[in-house]
């Protein structure tokens, strides 16, 4: 980004840090996408909202019917999850995996934290 910070950011975990965190993170005219939902209220410094002039919005684009129908779809166990799916690691190799996704984006596409 040199420096400026990305143009968007998606906010999917739903932690009050990382709902302040993309706020900060975002470049100037930046838009932040809330998907994840935070269970506890979030204390912002609404003046980089004006001084950054961002765009934020929330997302959900999903009914209750289409998670059923991707769970059952999952259930089935024909779907290719390995094309979903790059990597499945334990915790303590989480930064790991994280520090190869940084270092090569196009090639990881998501990766599973399994507990």
């Amino acid at each position: 980004t040199g420096g400026f910070g990305p143009d968007v950011v998606i906010e999917a975990v739903g932690s009050p840090v990382t709902y302040v965190m993309a706020v900060d993170e975002v470049t100037f005219t930046g838009r932040v996408v809330c998907i994840g939902y935070a269970k506890n209220e979030v204390a912002f410094q609404t003046k980089y909202f004006v001084q950054k002039e961002l765009n934020i919005c929330g997302s959900r684009n999903a009914l209750p019917a289409d998670f059923r129908g991707v769970i059952n779809l999952l259930k089935k166990g024909n779907f290719p999850t390995d094309r979903l799916i790059s990597k499945v690691v334990k915790p303590e190799l989480a930064l790991q995996a994280m520090q190869e996704w940084i270092e090569a984006p196009g090639k990881i596409f998501r990766i599973l934290v399994e507990f």
